[in-house]
């Protein structure tokens, strides 16, 4: 394995995801790619005992980074870490899993080539542990504490299940806003992709995470959260919007101010017109259509919004009633 493909699979191996389906993953593709002799297909790998598989992914990956980095010795604190971490977010861990977890990988040397500033945040974390634990015998608290110095999210302390782009974007946002920071506090986005998927998507999670799960839906998925109410375990909540959908929620002039300022149009935004249909996104989608503008696109809008919050009446009543109820 190359420099770069330890890198890309340490970070597939340590994302926001359930191990079951990050270890498998990452050490059938190791196995169908590096092994010379002999060749498995996936079929094959599905049936191989657990500790074979773990003892020829931990040969392969470990002889890499020697070959790149030499074989000093050196403490494996990273690694530690992140078995720690699994430890306090999951639960329900099948033992072909736990084999995985527990096969020895070496994280060190690849982190101490990585740049911080161009890493996502689970390496980013792993990275500060690399430079700044220097004995084995840290604890959970010592990880908590390098996430709040320097705002890492990993490790992750709650889960939100939203239904799209535009919570998943502006929600840290405004919580930031308040004094809250998502990253500096642990909490972690998820977008299920609509209404009928967050159920599906917490349903996969439900039992396999110690840590707690807010589901926010929009305003036309009381029946849906009413059905999810029966299965919520005691530490998860959900949490509706009372108003339509997100879009629905945000300042008027917020919006205002954001469209006028980002197309400089010839024809300017009024309150009145963002008020014609029941709908915000209806609204934005008629100043799109009426100013020749392409298509409104919510991800892209969403950002736009994000750049152009500034002041505390940007933050509605609506939106701080939600943050104080999910979190």
């Amino acid at each position: 394995m190359s420099q770069e493909e330890l890198a890309i699979n340490l970070d597939r191996l340590t994302r926001f995801k359930l191990p079951e389906y990050t270890y498998n993953r990452v050490f059938c593709s190791i196995l169908l790619k590096y092994l010379i002799y002999p060749k498995y297909s996936k079929k094959d790998i599905e049936l191989l005992p657990a500790k074979y598989i773990a003892k020829v992914v931990k040969e392969i990956w470990n002889k890499s980074v020697e070959n790149i980095y030499g074989k000093a010795e050196k403490l494996n604190i990273p690694y530690k870490a992140y078995k720690l971490i699994i430890n306090k977010t999951y639960t329900n861990i099948d033992e072909r899993t736990k084999t995985f977890i527990n096969a020895g990988l070496k994280f060190t040397e690849i982190l101490s080539g990585l740049s911080f500033e161009k890493s996502p945040l689970n390496i980013k974390m792993l990275i500060k542990v690399n430079d700044e634990i220097k004995t084995e015998a840290f604890i959970y608290q010592d990880l908590i504490d390098l996430r709040k110095k320097y705002s890492l999210q990993f490790p992750i302390s709650r889960l939100i299940i939203v239904e799209g782009i535009t919570e998943e974007i502006l929600l840290p946002v405004f919580a930031d806003k308040l004094g809250y920071n998502f990253s500096k506090c642990g909490i972690y986005i998820l977008g299920a992709g609509g209404k009928s998927k967050s159920p599906n998507l917490y349903a996969l999670m439900r039992n396999k995470l110690k840590i707690p799960v807010t589901i926010l839906f929009d305003a036309d998925a009381n029946d849906i959260n009413e059905v999810l109410q029966s299965n919520l375990q005691k530490k998860d909540k959900s949490v509706v919007i009372k108003k339509g959908e997100f879009e629905d929620i945000l300042s008027l002039n917020l919006i205002k101010r954001t469209l006028n300022n980002e197309f400089e149009v010839a024809v300017p935004v009024t309150k009145s017109e963002l008020s014609d249909f029941d709908r915000m996104c209806r609204n934005i989608e008629n100043f799109y259509r009426t100013r020749h503008l392409g298509e409104f696109k919510k991800s892209k809008f969403s950002k736009i919004i994000a750049k152009n919050i500034k002041y505390e009446t940007d933050i509605t009543s609506e939106i701080r009633n939600l943050l104080e109820l999910m979190l």
